[in-house]
């Protein structure tokens, strides 16, 4: 019972609070919360917060707002797309391909800095190892995953 005691917010209490749309509460929910130590969710009952997900949302928001802007549903279409470039620009890495998934398409395994790392990619029927790609992190939440850059290779390992 304590769990429900910790989170007692709802999602429209959040967006009420923010001056949000719940859509956009949703959003930012998968890209800046984690479960069980920002939120619940009670299958069934809803998704709850904790009080401290409000303060770490408004950190995000006023951290991604433009001076003046106000915190709404025009300016939330305008900080989304702005957190993903955020401060630091996005880096683009040579990995070199290690494995090939033959059951998961969208997927192949590759060496970045010594480090396994996986890549998403839009088919990997024509990759092969050894093969160096161009590749980009693609969440600080998960340092190991990373998205293949580019157009896939037109014919087995050829670009």
């Amino acid at each position: 019972m304590k769990k429900t005691a910790e989170f007692n917010l709802t999602e429209e209490n959040v967006a009420d609070a923010l001056g949000l749309t719940r859509e956009a509460v949703r959003q930012l929910r998968a890209d800046e919360l984690y479960l069980d130590e920002d939120f619940i969710n009670e299958s069934g009952r809803g998704i709850f917060y904790a009080t401290s997900a409000i303060e770490k949302l408004r950190l995000f928001l006023k951290k991604s707002a433009a001076p003046g802007a106000k915190l709404g549903d025009i300016a939330i279409l305008n900080i989304i797309p702005a957190a993903a470039a955020s401060d630091k620009p996005t880096v683009i890495l040579d990995a070199v391909v290690t494995k090939i998934y033959p059951h998961n398409l969208h997927f192949l395994e590759a060496l970045l800095g010594g480090q396994p790392i996986t890549v998403r990619v839009n088919s990997n029927a024509n990759f092969i190892p050894e093969m160096v790609i161009p590749s980009r992190n693609l969440s600080m939440k998960n340092p190991r995953l990373y998205d293949f850059i580019g157009r896939c290779p037109r014919g087995r390992g050829t670009w």
